[in-house]
């Protein structure tokens, strides 16, 4: 079976099937030209809404495209079903399932977009970014930091006993947000920030975030000090 991703490295979707891929160890083309900044003609034969990712799929029998990180994360965890990273337990599939919706929703909204969506796509486009708005998302990132934290508690994982889709949809984002220059501390969340550096140092997604940092390099982004903006 062939699979190609097609999406920008920069992108939390992205990023959140990437650490899928690699996790389950699956095989595959990425396609990185494709971002919000544009993409190229005939996408929408791919994902009819021509946002990122999406997965072309060619099993020798059938082509089938996915569009939605979602869809493709479910999808894999079919095709590799070891290791598992959704839970088995009703009420813990169904905590993950909506956890990763809220990372894609609220938290997508609110920090991947509110302050690198922000600082990130000013900076491509040549304007400077606005700090008020970034410190509106700041302050609703203190909104998730207070419903992660009693859910996530004294544990390792936020579902379960190993890590899972809600980990990884909920963390994906605030890599976005260290790329725009404000890197979780400690002081912000304890459990949170232990949770994201579990993910990062993982050594299957270790190599994923080191070759985002090189695309950033090559862009020559050089993220500011949004630490003032923070509090």
């Amino acid at each position: 079976m062939k699979l190609k991703l097609y999406g920008a490295m920069l992108s939390p979707f992205v990023r959140k099937v990437r650490i899928m891929l690699a996790l389950k160890k699956v095989d595959y083309d990425i396609d990185i030209k494709v971002s919000p900044l544009g993409v190229p003609e005939g996408y929408e034969k791919i994902h009819p809404l021509k946002k990122i990712p999406a997965l072309a799929i060619d099993d020798g029998d059938r082509e089938l495209a996915l569009a939605d990180s979602s869809a493709i994360a479910g999808f894999l965890e079919k095709l590799q079903p070891s290791p598992s990273f959704y839970p088995t337990n009703p009420l813990d599939y169904g905590q993950a399932l909506w956890l990763e919706e809220y990372g894609d929703t609220f938290i997508a909204q609110n920090c991947t977009f509110g302050i690198f969506g922000n600082v990130f796509f000013s900076w491509a486009r040549g304007e400077t970014y606005d700090p008020e708005k970034v410190k509106m998302a700041f302050q609703r990132m203190e909104e998730v930091i207070a419903y992660i934290e009693p859910i996530l508690g004294d544990r390792d994982w936020l579902v379960g006993e190993g890590m899972s889709i809600a980990d990884i949809g909920v963390i994906s984002h605030f890599f976005n947000v260290e790329h725009a220059g404000y890197r979780l501390t400690e002081a912000d969340s304890p459990s949170l920030y232990a949770l994201k550096k579990r993910i990062e140092e993982h050594p299957e997604i270790a190599p994923l975030l080191a070759e985002e940092r090189i695309v950033i390099q090559k862009l020559k982004f050089e993220s500011p000090d949004l630490t003032t903006l923070r509090h």
